[in-house]
């Protein structure tokens, strides 16, 4: 069959044309297609064989469409021998046959056979000529009206210019997952988009950045100094710099950064922030000495958050528990046999039952879940409605085990709608609790603070409980330390270690290393079965091969499955960082097999029975960042990987496993808030830019039964020896004193 190239794609870098076949044929059946993948399992009939299978990624496939597509042939171990392809083009039928197939296969809708077959009788080999110049003659087949005919012109021009604007972005260097999503959101306007405003693409599209938006605006002729392009860093800096727990930026700072990025002189960059202000894309708060400069949504969290937390600690005093009451119940606890209270402790708890909002901070094995397991009962004993929650599932679920009553995760908590994309628990829908009791503390950002607050009735109390020498969340802020350094807040500060962890090697040296003290550390020989052992290693290289063997070998012979294990580590890459450390842990706990479904995903291989890591707020799944699951099933054909967490079991589509890393070792910020019956802390000296004493106390605290240091002392000591905290941009402490000028709520 004669045929004319209709369009082209190519679809992997690296293709080598010159060892490439060439096959040509018709797509008789669609087997497979992910439309957001692109990938593509296709029955094509070629010549005389019917029945070819052919796999790669295709965009928008029809049955009756004609390729060539460029390739190799291959055996696959269970679906047999396929044609492989990387690149492909669209061929357009010339004989009446071809076209009459072409039209009446799923290319059109409307268009079947009897239709295809009048329309080739009519028009014969200019059918599609027909289709593409003057449409209108469609009127002159039997059975088709104005209405008809418009609806067939319309689905033809949309056939044409989808594939149009997909080969555009992929052009542009946009993979096929990204370049289904750019096409959902704008259609068919993408590429008229992406010509004159590439820089949307980083604001609106969820896996484009500042600098892939910035490679395609090169690409389409958009000059360095466009006012387009110097906002667009500016924003850019603005979105990173909370992603590195800041909320804002000193506006010198801030211009620095963007000059630096863009390679532009401030002054230029400048005139930008002004623009920018105008537009409301972001807020210049001079309020006080210091010119901050905000994303809009930044400013009003860190407002309200100061608002609401104001109105908790006012809004108590009428629910509030008499002293008397108080003091009635801790005698009746007494009185009733109850695990002894040290005076520390029932000062807290008296603080925490008469205020509105107060904290509670302190290290390891001073009773912190002592006091929030009594601080539950009293709250029962007095009549209120109590409620215990945490920002990660591990640790609601060990909250529970430890007092015995339901806890959830925040999210969970505040009960997310995927419907209406909001929690259902909010302003005008308050939770149903008098009394609210947040552990981990630490690790609550003010966003989720703010969440957590629109839902709290007027009159409910809060008791925030947590390690304020911890690092500090994830999210932007530094809440805990900001709400204890305002001094606006009731707090208790729990310093005395209780007898049952007094002799606890890991308590000891977790409360040393807070004090900036030499922790005591057995290595080999010296060990006599403490709870905390020092594996030391000068060589990165050996350090992994050593954490390795703790984890296969060693730490299960003191009765610690590898699942009771977790490997936590400074830095993402390097020798011992967490993707190396991830890919030997893999290799040897969950080793490939040919009976084992597994799937490569950039420099990542998930297998059936991987442990994983969730990395986002996936809230239509119900499942969060720091949520750890295990693979349970991966179905290549289907491209469905089914993860079993702790709440349920949830399915991923290929594309969405980027949502996923392996979690057989995770960064000592991924692991806060979550403990671990044994860990494997790598401290190591090639890691100079992370070590700090609150990276290393955070890490010995995530252990409850046994940790394992692995690495060198040079490390270790740096740790220690590096108290100051790389500085968080926030101004949640002026904004609870009241020393900044607010706008009226």
């Amino acid at each position: 069959m004669q045929q004319t190239p209709l369009w082209s794609q190519a679809n992997q870098k690296g293709s080598q044309p010159l060892a490439e076949l060439s096959v040509s044929g018709i797509i008789d059946r669609i087997v497979f297609h992910n439309e957001q993948t692109g990938w593509t399992v296709l029955s094509l009939d070629i010549e005389e064989d019917t029945g070819v299978t052919a796999v790669g990624i295709m965009l928008s496939p029809a049955v009756g469409e004609s390729a060539r597509f460029n390739g190799q042939w291959e055996t696959h171990r269970r679906y047999g021998r396929q044609f492989r392809f990387s690149s492909y083009q669209l061929l357009r039928p010339t004989t009446e046959e071809g076209i009459k197939r072409y039209l009446s296969g799923s290319l059109l809708k409307g268009v079947g056979p009897k239709l295809a077959q009048a329309l080739v009788e009519k028009f014969g080999e200019r059918t599609l000529t027909v289709l593409d110049e003057t449409p209108e003659r469609l009127q002159e087949v039997s059975g088709i009206g104005p209405q008809r005919a418009e609806a067939l012109t319309s689905s033809w021009q949309r056939h044409r210019q989808m594939h149009e604007v997909m080969i555009f972005l992929r052009q542009h260097g946009i993979g096929a997952a990204l370049a289904t999503r750019i096409y959902d959101s704008y259609g068919l306007q993408a590429v008229e988009l992406i010509e004159q405003q590439p820089y949307r693409l980083a604001r609106e599209i969820r896996g484009i950045g500042f600098a892939t938006a910035d490679k395609i605006a090169r690409s389409v002729g958009i000059p360095r100094d466009d006012p387009q392009r110097r906002q667009a860093g500016l924003l850019h800096v603005l979105a990173a710099a909370t992603d590195n727990g800041h909320f804002f930026l000193p506006r010198r700072d801030l211009l620095k950064r963007a000059a630096h990025l863009l390679g532009l002189n401030e002054q230029l960059v400048e005139l930008s922030l002004g623009e920018l202000e105008a537009q409301k894309e972001l807020q210049i708060d001079s309020s006080d000495e210091q010119v901050a400069v905000y994303l809009p949504q930044m400013l009003a969290a860190e407002r309200d958050v100061a608002r609401r937390f104001s109105a908790v600690l006012d809004d108590f005093a009428e629910a509030a528990p008499s002293r008397g009451q108080v003091e009635q119940w801790l005698q009746r606890r007494t009185s009733l046999g109850e695990l002894p209270l040290t005076d520390e402790q029932q000062s807290a708890l008296r603080k925490a039952l008469c205020s509105g909002l107060s904290v509670i901070t302190g290290g390891p094995g001073t009773g912190k879940t002592t006091i929030i397991r009594a601080l539950a009962e009293a709250c029962a004993n007095l009549g209120r409605r109590v409620a215990l929650a945490s920002p990660t599932g591990r640790a609601a679920k060990r909250l529970e085990q430890m007092t015995g009553r339901e806890a959830s995760t925040i999210h969970r908590l505040l009960s997310y709608d995927p419907y209406r994309h909001r929690f259902r628990y909010g302003s005008g829908n308050p939770l149903p609790v008098d009394t609210l009791v947040v552990d981990e503390a630490s690790m609550l950002d003010v966003l989720l603070a703010r969440d957590l607050l629109q839902a709290l009735a007027p009159g409910t109390q809060l008791v925030l409980v947590g390690d304020a020498d911890q690092l500090p969340s994830v999210g932007p802020g530094n809440l805990l330390r900001d709400l204890i350094e305002s001094a606006t807040v009731p707090v208790c500060h729990l310093t005395t270690i209780h007898r049952q962890q007094a002799d606890s090697l890991l308590v000891q040296n977790a409360h040393r290393i807070n004090r900036g003290e030499s922790p005591y550390l057995p290595t080999g020989k010296q060990w006599q079965g403490e709870d905390c052992v020092f594996v030391e290693e000068e060589d990165p290289e050996n350090a992994g091969r050593r954490v390795v063997q703790m984890v296969a070998e060693k730490l299960p012979k003191l009765d610690f499955s590898p699942d009771d294990i977790q490997v936590i580590t400074p830095l993402y890459r390097g020798p011992i960082g967490v993707r190396e450390l991830n890919a030997a842990l893999q290799q040897r706990l969950n080793p490939a097999q040919e009976t084992k479904a597994q799937i490569e995903r950039g420099e990542t291989v998930f297998r059936t029975g991987d442990r994983v890591l969730q990395t986002v707020n996936n809230y239509d799944k119900s499942v969060y960042n720091g949520d750890i699951g295990r693979i349970a099933a991966l179905d290549v054909e289907r491209e469905i990987v089914r993860v079993h967490f702790d709440q349920a079991e949830v399915g991923y589509d290929f594309n969405e496993l980027d949502e996923l890393e392996l979690a057989y070792a995770l960064t000592i910020h991924k692991s806060q808030g979550s403990e671990y019956p044994a860990v494997v802390v790598v401290m190591h000296s090639s890691h100079y830019i992370m070590l700090q004493r609150n990276l290393l106390y955070t890490a010995l605290t995530r252990a409850e039964r046994m940790v394992c240091l692995v690495g060198n002392r040079r490390g270790i000591y740096k740790a220690i020896n590096t108290a100051s905290e790389r500085r968080r941009y926030t101004r949640l402490q002026q904004r609870l004193r009241g020393e900044l000028a607010e706008p009226d709520a």
